[in-house]
């Protein structure tokens, strides 16, 4: 129950603030079309490229350098690092990519036009994002959704390097037993994952063939 509590935590925590910024991300470009904004989109999603451990290792030493050089009399490394906070801003630069290009894909499908519509009905942009966007992009969300929590379940190098103290999930603790050859004690929480794992694909396609 505590592994499986702590693994939901890092999912639902992880999958909003992805999706959450990924829609303002894509919805800015969409009505600004700032090009500095577009550029600092595309520069973003380049976490996924970079292995997790190294990831995790650059986050430490950054906020390591800041403390050391900005924040004389605040600590902020017990704040960020070993924290649930930094585990969760680790996880956002390594699946940022996956979650802004779902939205964005999602979007390439809306026509300007449907904008346009909704402005000369008397929508505001906040209605229109609301009442338009959100409910035509559900499906999209929900795939996105789906791949982030799977990704995150089973990333083992930054949840190893990031977590609080005494804080497991089942990636974890089935590294912990493999690594001490207790290969039936690690098979548990490795099944576990397996079955989660089904569990979201088999929703997210029955979902999907109801909505058709």
């Amino acid at each position: 129950v505590e592994l499986l509590s702590n693994t939901l935590i890092l999912v639902f925590l992880s999958g909003f603030l992805l999706i959450f910024l990924s829609f303002i991300s894509n919805y800015g470009n969409r009505i600004s079309k700032n090009k500095l904004l577009n550029i600092l989109t595309t520069f973003s999603i380049t976490g996924y490229a970079i292995p997790g451990i190294i990831l995790a290792v650059a986050f430490i030493t950054f906020i390591s350098w800041f403390d050391e050089n900005v924040f004389y009399f605040f600590d902020i490394k017990q704040i960020f690092i070993g924290s649930i906070i930094g585990l969760v801003i680790v996880y956002f630069v390594r699946f940022y990519s996956l979650a802004n290009n779902g939205i964005k894909s999602g979007y390439l499908k809306i026509n300007y036009s449907i904008d346009e519509s909704a402005y000369l009905l008397g929508y505001s942009k906040l209605k229109t994002f609301l009442n338009i966007h959100v409910p035509y992009l559900k499906n999209s969300v929900l795939l996105i959704a789906i791949l982030l929590s799977i990704e995150i379940i089973k990333e083992l190098p930054i949840t190893l390097i990031m977590r609080p103290f005494n804080f497991e999930t089942f990636a974890t603790q089935a590294y912990l037993f493999a690594s001490q050859d207790l290969l039936e004690a690690a098979a548990a929480p490795s099944l576990i994952l397996i079955m989660i794992a089904s569990i979201f694909i088999l929703i997210t396609s029955k979902y999907m063939f109801k909505d058709k």
